[in-house]
């Protein structure tokens, strides 16, 4: 008898969490992060360089967020995820594959740090973890990322998870009004995995 391929939500209904990194834990998003959320979130910077976090941010739209993610976490539509360190049990940020098309092998990768916990290479880590996941249990082939032009930081954490940059996007997105310009990378699972981040120390005058 042939056995019958999983679909693409039951795929995700089987993860289990919360999936280890070396230094992060990915979990799903719940309510006991609601203060959490609101105090990492309610800062102009995550809202200038993502496309629907509002700001002010507030606990309604925290709460709309945990109860969303777990509908589409269900769907087998999309896995929004909390960035947690794994030495405190802090929230760091969130990650995230969106747009999983069924069959079709490809999703969307989405993320972002709190302020006071960028530049420590979290972001990277968490992004690398979960495409690695989605490559190995969801059965993705093609994994995009579209950071705009003006976010360097993005571009840093997307390179250091393995994306290649591909192209510039004209008038890809509608934000604040206006159209904007996106730059997509993507990662297949043939790719090099990237290596590991090595810290530069600046030597000190004497």
């Amino acid at each position: 008898m042939t056995r019958r391929s999983l679909t693409t939500r039951e795929r995700v209904a089987g993860l289990r969490f919360p999936i280890r990194g070396r230094r992060v834990l990915l979990e799903p998003t719940t309510s006991k992060r609601v203060v959490e959320l609101v105090r990492l979130l309610n800062e102009p910077s995550v809202s200038r360089w993502t496309l629907h976090m509002p700001y002010p941010y507030r606990e309604e739209h925290a709460r709309e967020w945990v109860r969303r993610t777990a509908r589409n976490r269900r769907a087998g539509t999309s896995l929004g995820l909390s960035v947690v360190r794994r030495s405190d049990g802090r929230l760091l940020g969130g990650v995230g594959i969106h747009h999983i098309e069924e069959g079709g092998g490809r999703g969307e990768v989405g993320y972002w740090i709190g302020s006071e916990h960028r530049g420590r290479g979290y972001a990277s880590e968490a992004v690398d973890l979960l495409v690695r996941t989605a490559f190995r249990r969801l059965g993705l082939h093609r994994i995009e990322a579209r950071v705009f032009p003006g976010n360097r930081a993005s571009q840093r954490v997307a390179r250091r998870a393995g994306f290649r940059y591909e192209c510039r996007l004209r008038d890809e997105v509608k934000k604040g009004g206006r159209w904007r310009a996106t730059l997509l990378f993507s990662r297949l699972p043939s790719d090099r995995r990237p290596g590991p981040r090595r810290r530069v120390y600046a030597r000190r005058r004497r």
